[in-house]
């Protein structure tokens, strides 16, 4: 700590710690040793400063060897001091004693305890712990590169806290919803007849209308429910009539009734779950968090008494928008997630780089569509496949890889032929090659250095104009042109200038990837030394 720089360390302790400079010169080692022995009071807080001054005991031993003090003269007072590998500010009053004694200032920012706080170490992670989580995998813990393409496409949707699959609890529902015990509705009458009911659907189906009587609505819609209430009210009530009726009638869902449904399979928590009676197989799946590692996101089945009553392919959601295959879950209804059976990954130059589920007869033009297609910088001349050779193609040589590379015209114009994909696949989409053409390059002791367009016909007098001209202090005897030639080495090519405006005795013709250095009259001086 800089406040223990200048001074003698032993008289700022004592000082710091409460003493009053009762000495004319330093203390001696006597002085300090009577003066502790004499004022138990200090010591307590001698032991306190010690241990907020920052320094290590081997660095106080240090300080007062370098003295002349015995240099286990404060041992008894270390024992509290922070090791060479803690990280300890002083506290406000050592700062204020220090400052008083003219040994720091105000400006030494260093010393703030805001800016010399201890970091503490990051915790262990148990990943035992994250191993032995029920349907989880330590992999699905740690977040890949962006374009490492391990990412399973679509099980994050259901890791986040989102209610985008959480039903409406209260209505209202839409035309094809089907009452059931435990619905509450209201029905409103106005009209010659003002009146206002809410009714609860019993175990048996049923709801209780005042002077009307009971009516079976288990299973029924809204629109069948209002066919039925014409007759049954219009009975009770003459005004109530379709067409030029003097009451009318509404009816509405006011509380949803709660399904138990199961989900099991590979999802990330089976079990028994509640769901409202608007939920659908989404909703039990994001309920259950989603398929594990291992399920599937394409063949996700519903199962009611015993038999398939829909199979749910969760990407029409997440790429289409399309839930008509996310049927309405009913009481003890299954929804069952299978393991998957294919996949392969995508990396690269596309839009979307994951792992991404295969169903059968799917094609590389399926996968780079689901993966959102090629993006600006991708090449479209050809993909790459890295395969898994199958199992009884296999020989005993340790190579049981082969790379397929697929150039179609397809590529440039769409998403690639449809050619069969197999489980394993990598699928590897190449960026455009970074050299760059039709471009001139101006460098040196020019206003504006840098690359240019080049155009039909360019010459070195007008790259030297767009590159604003030399400046004052070039060297007029010597610009240098370095061209490409096609065996991918340089020749050099001279011309001289005239004047300052930049304009050549030889105005040369420029070609594609020329490199021009205008040198300055300082690059010509040889260097001099003071010995």
């Amino acid at each position: 700590m800089r406040f223990f720089t200048t001074g003698s360390l032993l008289a700022v302790a004592l000082l710091c710690a409460g003493a009053r400079p009762v000495f004319a010169q330093r203390p001696t080692a006597a002085q300090a040793q009577e003066l502790l022995r004499t004022r138990p009071d200090l010591v307590a807080k001698l032991r306190q400063r010690l241990a907020g001054s920052g320094l290590t005991p081997d660095q106080v031993r240090a300080r007062l060897r370098a003295e002349g003090y015995p240099e286990d003269l404060l041992d008894p007072y270390l024992a509290d001091m922070p090791t060479a590998t803690d990280s300890v500010g002083p506290s406000d009053s050592v700062l204020s004693a220090a400052r008083m004694l003219g040994i720091t200032d105000s400006t030494d920012a260093d010393l703030t305890p805001s800016r010399v706080r201890a970091t503490p170490a990051p915790a262990a992670i148990d990943t035992n712990a994250l191993r032995d989580r029920p349907g989880s995998d330590t992999a699905a813990f740690v977040t890949p590169p962006r374009d490492s393409g391990y990412t399973v496409f679509g099980l994050n949707v259901f890791q986040n806290g989102t209610s985008q699959f959480d039903p409406n609890g209260a209505g209202p529902v839409d035309a094809n919803y089907r009452l059931g015990p435990g619905d509450q509705i209201v029905l409103i009458l106005t009209g010659d007849v003002e009146l206002a009911h809410t009714l609860d659907v019993t175990r048996e189906g049923f709801v209780v209308i005042p002077q009307v009587g009971q009516l079976h609505v288990a299973n029924l819609t809204l629109g069948q429910l209002e066919d039925l209430l014409y007759s049954r009210l219009g009975r009770v009530y003459s005004g109530v009539r379709r067409g030029g009726g003097t009451t009318r009638f509404s009816v509405s869902v006011s509380r949803l009734r709660s399904n138990q449904v199961f989900v099991v399979g590979d999802v990330v928590s089976p079990g028994s779950y509640r769901v409202s009676s608007a939920g659908t197989a989404l909703t039990a799946l994001y309920a259950a968090g989603g398929p594990a590692l291992s399920g599937s996101l394409r063949g996700v089945e519903v199962r009611r008494g015993g038999a398939v009553v829909s199979t749910l392919d969760v990407y029409d959601y997440l790429l289409n928008g399309d839930a008509s295959k996310d049927v309405r879950l009913e009481n003890g209804d299954i929804v069952f997630v299978p393991p998957y059976k294919s996949r392969v990954r995508v990396v690269g130059e596309v839009l979307r780089p994951a792992t991404y589920e295969l169903k059968s007869g799917e094609t590389l033009a399926d996968v780079l569509r689901a993966a959102g297609g090629f993006t600006a910088r991708a090449a479209r001349r050809r993909v790459q496949i890295e395969r898994i050779v199958p199992a009884a193609q296999r020989t005993s040589g340790g190579r049981d890889r082969v790379v397929v590379d697929v150039a179609s015209d397809a590529l440039a114009t769409g998403y690639g032929p449809a050619l069969p994909l197999e489980a394993g696949d990598v699928i590897r989409v190449f960026p455009v090659a970074e050299r760059v053409r039709d471009r001139v390059t101006v460098n040196g002791n020019v206003w504006t250095p840098g690359p240019q367009g080049m155009t039909p016909g360019m010459t070195l007098g007008e790259a030297l104009r767009r590159a604003g001209g030399p400046r004052p202090d070039s060297y007029l005897g010597q610009v240098l042109i370095s061209r490409l030639r096609p065996d991918s080495t340089r020749i050099q090519l001279r011309a001289s200038l005239r004047d300052s405006t930049g304009t050549p005795t030889e105005d040369i013709s420029l070609r594609e990837d020329d490199e021009i250095t205008v040198y300055s009259l300082t690059d010509f001086r040889p260097q001099r030394y003071v010995s």
